[in-house]
């Protein structure tokens, strides 16, 4: 590999690693939930079962299935395995790092002390200095989406093979792209934006916060739209929620502007006050 060839990995690097530290930092997605643990890793929370888009909490008939059973499992891309890298193909990836060094998260996921929230599954995405390139490995509910042999923990801690990670220094590798593949990975009926945005969780905050956590977040969306690829078909949805959510941080910035005029104001009465009766006391003294 060229020196040119290094920098522009190294590079690449580097700016991965700033959208995870950007991604971890925000809140207020519908479909999963990023939570920044050191500066190389994020965990994400991924919707399991989007019960807002059926009528009913329960999954229709024809997706009934055995009882103490999944019911969208057979959904999903449910195989023996085909989902972790086996050792044969880590040790091809791991081509990418620092040769054949096998490809464990930094922590084995029996010692995992994060919990998944109900309904969610926990995964984590790191792209650790040792790899040179990011992979992400399933924390918790592994049964859902792979067979693993005999329960074994080694299996369990194997990342994931996913189109967004694999060959990573020859395609684009942005960090939705992972993201995306994930929801679509996990959360049923697969959402036609993964990055659709609950505005509730925005509304709920005070005004200060909302004004700056709508803009962070608009400044992530901008990015996707920006140097996102437009054929994905989340492409169109994503500049929709956008639009959406440029008019929610201007309606927050109206608002804010309107908060400090009434403190002005209300800070010119009583200053005034003050100065009208330091000028009456002045006059009668004959100053």
């Amino acid at each position: 590999m060229s020196s040119e060839d290094k920098m522009k990995g190294v590079k690449k690097l580097q700016e991965f690693l700033g959208d995870l530290i950007v991604l971890g930092s925000l809140q207020g997605f519908r479909y999963f939930q990023p939570w920044l643990r050191g500066r190389e890793e994020v965990l994400l929370t991924v919707l399991n079962e989007d019960v807002d888009s059926w009528p009913s909490a329960s999954f229709p008939g024809s997706l009934a299935s055995t009882p103490g059973e999944d019911p969208e499992a057979s959904r999903l891309p449910y195989a023996d395995q085909s989902l972790l890298a086996s050792l044969r193909s880590q040790k091809r990836m791991s081509g990418c790092g620092q040769g054949d060094v096998g490809l464990p998260p930094a922590s084995p996921c029996d010692r995992e002390i994060a919990l998944p929230e109900l309904n969610c599954t926990l995964f984590l995405l790191a792209c650790y200095a040792k790899y040179q390139c990011p992979y992400v490995w399933i924390r918790s509910n592994h049964e859902r989406l792979v067979k693993t042999t005999g329960g074994s923990w080694a299996a369990r801690d194997s990342p994931l093979k996913l189109s967004a990670t694999q060959d990573w220094h020859q395609n684009e590798g942005q960090i939705w792209e992972i993201v995306a593949e994930l929801v679509e990975l996990c959360t049923w009926p697969p959402p036609s934006n993964p990055f659709t945005l609950d505005l509730r969780y925005f509304e709920t905050l005070p005004l200060m916060e909302r004004f700056l956590a709508s803009g962070a977040m608009a400044n992530f969306l901008q990015r996707i739209i920006i140097y996102g690829n437009r054929e994905k078909r989340y492409y169109t949805k994503v500049l929709e929620e956008l639009e959406i959510l440029n008019r929610f941080h201007v309606r927050a910035l109206h608002q804010l502007q309107k908060q400090k005029r009434r403190e002005m104001e209300e800070e010119a009465v009583d200053g005034g006050g003050a100065s009208d009766y330091g000028i009456g006391s002045s006059l009668s003294n004959g100053e």
